[in-house]
């Protein structure tokens, strides 16, 4: 039997985190790392709640932004690289892999070329798979057998590192053991003494009451969209801080979309320069009262970001997304105001059926 105290704890919370057996959680809670390939199926029998719900506001929306990168990239699963790439790109994993010479870039780049590409059309919540279920299980446990109450998104990248597809990837790019980056990174976090049973139990019980983070989740930027989208989309958000507007909404999309000097919308506005006016004026109007802004994109907006964009790049047979997609995106929005905005600019249904066209044809796309 364990006779120190603090492993004794380390391997309750071990177990009641996991569902693990003692022997198994005593095996994993003193450090063993078993080979990748060998990696049991992933049972988080000890949590009968979403383990999503254990995170603070930044692992939380990594983890929310996890389903928007499969959905990206064609996957109908969130898997352990997704959440991987997700944290890649903010907060505290961001800034650890950035020291490494390691940006989100760089790792979806190895994603795709390891045949992380698919073809299906994803709408709508995006389940995780089983190893990404327990790559979170094994996060909290990594948070909560080092004295953490609240998992981060350098827990999360201990929970990955656990996992198959991460650590192959991250080896790729030239870092061996990420567990060792955290440790080096945070020395002190690696020492304390884990919660005890009561504390677990209070934790997992608040999780599972857990409402999502408001403001959230993190602004969707994915390497499918070209600079010249990207760039509409900065506007955006540039043109919500500067109206002190409290999230990124369809309007500000449109006023960023609408004065983009290339492509399609550029070769569009030159016949509809009426039209695009009367939608500049109407989004201008939409526009709420100051308030704090942020850089969050309210839901109708990320949406049409994250999904609408992929319907018009799937209908026309595309994969990346340029500005002319994203116009099209917004224009086709079901959202209420959107909606309005088409029906007091009789105009805008000939400047999406126009702006179709040229995608269609690859003009100025």
């Amino acid at each position: 039997m364990t006779r120190d105290h603090a492993a004794k704890r380390a391997v309750r919370a071990r177990m009641a985190a996991t569902g693990e057996k003692y022997t198994e959680a005593r095996r994993d809670a003193g450090g063993a790392q078993p080979p990748a390939a060998s990696t049991p199926s992933p049972e988080p029998g000890g949590f009968d709640v979403d383990p999503i719900g254990a995170f603070t506001d930044q692992g939380y929306n990594a983890i929310l932004l996890a389903e928007d990168e499969a959905r990206m990239l064609g996957q109908p699963l969130v898997e352990p690289e997704h959440l991987l790439l997700a944290a890649s790109r903010h907060g505290n994993v961001q800034r650890l892999l950035l020291r490494e010479g390691i940006d989100a870039g760089a790792i979806h780049a190895t994603i795709v070329a390891g045949d992380g590409r698919g073809s299906e059309l994803v709408f709508g919540r995006v389940p995780r798979s089983a190893a990404s279920d327990r790559a979170l299980v094994d996060a909290v446990s990594e948070a909560f057998t080092r004295g953490i109450t609240g998992p981060s998104t350098e827990h999360l990248l201990l929970g990955l590192a656990r996992a198959q597809s991460p650590p192959a990837i991250l080896g790729e790019l030239g870092l061996p053991d990420p567990v060792a980056l955290v440790n080096a990174h945070y020395p002190d976090r690696a020492h304390r003494t884990p919660l005890d049973d009561a504390q677990i139990a209070r934790r997992i019980a608040v999780a599972g009451r857990r409402d999502a983070p408001r403001p959230g989740p993190m602004p969707p930027i994915f390497e499918r969209f070209l600079a010249e989208s990207r760039e509409a989309i900065e506007d955006a958000v540039a043109a919500a801080g500067s109206l002190k507007s409290a999230y990124v909404t369809p309007a500000h999309l449109m006023l960023g979309l609408l004065d983009v000097p290339r492509g399609a919308v550029a070769k569009v506005s030159a016949g509809h320069a009426g039209t695009l006016h009367a939608l500049r004026d109407g989004a201008a109007g939409q526009l709420d009262r100051p308030t704090t802004p942020t850089t969050i994109f309210s839901p109708p907006a990320r949406e049409i970001v994250a999904e609408g964009t992929l319907a018009v790049v799937h209908r026309l047979g595309d994969w990346e997304i340029t500005a002319g997609h994203l116009l099209l995106a917004v224009l086709e929005s079901p959202d209420s105001a959107i909606t309005a905005l088409r029906a007091g600019v009789p105009g805008s249904a000939a400047v999406a059926t126009e702006l179709e066209a040229v995608l269609a044809r690859r003009e100025g796309a």
